[in-house]
């Protein structure tokens, strides 16, 4: 855990004197710690134009390659732009543990067998795309572990939770028998389109911006049907990774934690707080065994 945190921390420029309780590590139940800090970084202005991590492009649309200089193992990571947005906690333990990550994530395209809604760019092609990744993945025998996340508010074509289940269910079911581990990353919580501007305002008033900013639980989470798909795939070694209590507590979810900013937008990472979720992450597989 402290050599991944340490990874965490020189992911970014200006996070080596990062506090004891820095980004979701201040929401560690297994190790408690209070944040005082009411500094956010990165500020929300510096979040909308902060890329992801740079990779280098694989030779499938769509895909591309991070992780150990020197890998004894290589993991996939599918699904779509909620997929790419655990990038850096990837990154983190990759690092760690020797990783190389070969990421197939298409904005818009959910690891599933269900199209998404025509409004949704590349609609058409989401099903072939994901055949093509399970065609790779049978031609790529070695990758054994795969982690899958979604947009589970995605406008899909055929409407309705079970429909969705049922296209992850379907996809999963598809994948070369060389995968024998299938972790499914709960998708993360969002935030109102006024967020930043709440948390600009706290910012000048000196109010610690996390829980003048909240946002209901209620709201910020739904039914992720990945998750529900990965359970009912248990035989087939599905497990469910939720980092929810990161985010939030019973009632609330939170936008900044432990002095991290938590979303670029409405609903993807920071990858800032997206590297300080990669040992909790670890932590997950350890205790799956």
């Amino acid at each position: 855990m402290i050599a991944a945190l340490a990874a965490t921390l020189t992911l970014f420029a200006g996070a080596a004197d990062a506090p004891k309780c820095y980004g979701a590590a201040a929401r560690d139940t297994e190790k408690p710690c209070v944040s005082t800090t009411k500094r956010v970084t990165p500020t929300p202005d510096q979040a909308a134009i902060t890329p992801n991590v740079a990779c280098v492009r694989g030779d499938l649309a769509d895909s591309c390659t991070y992780g150990s200089a020197e890998p004894v193992a290589t993991v996939a990571l599918l699904g779509d732009s909620h997929a790419a947005h655990w990038r850096a906690a990837l990154q983190v333990l990759a690092q760690q543990r020797r990783w190389r990550v070969v990421e197939f994530a298409r904005p818009h395209c959910p690891f599933s067998f269900s199209e998404p809604a025509p409004t949704e760019a590349g609609a058409s092609d989401c099903v072939a795309f994901n055949q093509r990744v399970i065609e790779w993945l049978a031609a790529n025998p070695s990758v054994a572990t795969v982690f899958v996340s979604n947009n589970s508010r995605l406008p899909m074509a055929q409407r309705g939770i079970s429909a969705r289940v049922r296209g992850h269910l379907a996809a999963f079911a598809a994948l070369p028998e060389s995968v024998q581990r299938i972790f499914a990353l709960r998708d993360t919580p969002t935030v109102r389109v006024t967020t930043p501007d709440c948390i600009r305002k706290a910012l000048a008033a000196r109010v610690a911006p996390g829980g003048a900013c909240s946002i209901p639980r209620r709201r910020a989470l739904v039914v992720d049907a990945t998750t529900i798909a990965a359970e009912r795939m248990s035989y087939r070694g599905g497990r469910v990774i939720d980092l929810s209590s990161f985010f939030c507590d019973r009632r609330e979810c939170f936008p900044v934690v432990g002095g991290v900013l938590v979303h670029k937008d409405q609903d993807h990472l920071t990858q800032r707080f997206s590297a300080t979720l990669g040992p909790y992450i670890g932590r997950a597989l350890d205790q799956a065994g």
